[in-house]
């Protein structure tokens, strides 16, 4: 039989409450009971479904970017301003509509022809890093994130797997541009993070390369997609990541096509 004590010993366990030493006095109580160890095993499985298949709830872009103002008010005092009243209100309109609509990324082509971009993407890349974890979902797995921007975007970026070549995949996140939602891929680089922004093309073909307050700068047009990625990488580094990712991405669509 398992008592309710030992429920309640399970869960701390599953929730990592448990000090060594109530730990391991725990491992030797499943190790002598085969309901109490059915029952830690049936928790862990349904842990590991719910992080696995729940999505993560992501915050009104303007309570983020109140929350990013108050955490770094100095980084970027020059593009980051504190939305009216209204625009906020359209932000939150167009998060409860869904992200997943095509209008999105229409709107957001329109906008961001008004809007220091560069300046703008090492701002939000800064208040990433400050923030302790620059992603909204946290996955190694390209099948994972691309599912993810996939359901919030009509059109959601290309996700390659560079692992093999040393940038992994870590996860993804969505900033807020000119009032416009957008999809930022992270990857890692040894201790450093690529934020990589998709955005819609503009008129006028993209810089290539900058080097602006000590961040390397990367943009490249795929089809009607401008990829603008954002490190404090050697840029020699950044413009490496990008003909991987170029070449990977060109792979990928030759495969599927």
């Amino acid at each position: 039989m398992t008592s309710v004590n030992d429920i309640l010993l399970t869960q701390a366990a599953i929730d990592g409450e448990l000090d060594a030493a109530g730990m391991l006095d725990f491992e030797n109580r499943l190790a002598g009971n085969a309901s109490l160890a059915a029952e830690y095993g049936r928790l862990k499985t349904l842990r590991e479904v719910m992080r696995r298949e729940l999505v993560k709830p992501v915050a009104p872009p303007a309570l983020r970017q109140r929350i990013a103002a108050m955490a770094a008010p100095s980084i970027a005092p020059r593009v980051a301003r504190a939305a009216p009243p209204w625009q906020a209100i359209a932000a939150s309109a167009v998060f409860a509509a869904g992200l997943g609509s095509a209008s999105t990324w229409l709107a957001l082509r329109a906008s961001v022809q008004d809007t220091n971009l560069a300046g703008t993407l090492i701002a939000d890349h800064k208040r990433g890093l400050l923030s302790g974890q620059p992603f909204d979902v946290a996955s190694s797995d390209r099948h994972t994130v691309k599912p993810w921007f996939a359901m919030r975007f009509a059109l959601a970026p290309k996700v390659v797997d560079l692992a093999p070549q040393g940038f992994p995949l870590a996860g993804g996140r969505i900033d807020v541009i000119a009032g416009a939602p957008a999809p930022v891929l992270i990857y890692r680089h040894n201790e450093h993070f690529i934020s990589l922004t998709a955005l819609p093309a503009q008129a006028a073909s993209p810089p290539q390369a900058l080097v602006i307050e000590g961040y390397s700068v990367q943009v490249w047009r795929d089809g009607g997609t401008d990829y603008w990625a954002i490190s404090d990488i050697d840029p020699s580094e950044l413009s490496k990541f990008r003909q991987l990712f170029e070449a990977a991405a060109k792979a990928g669509s030759e495969k599927n096509g």
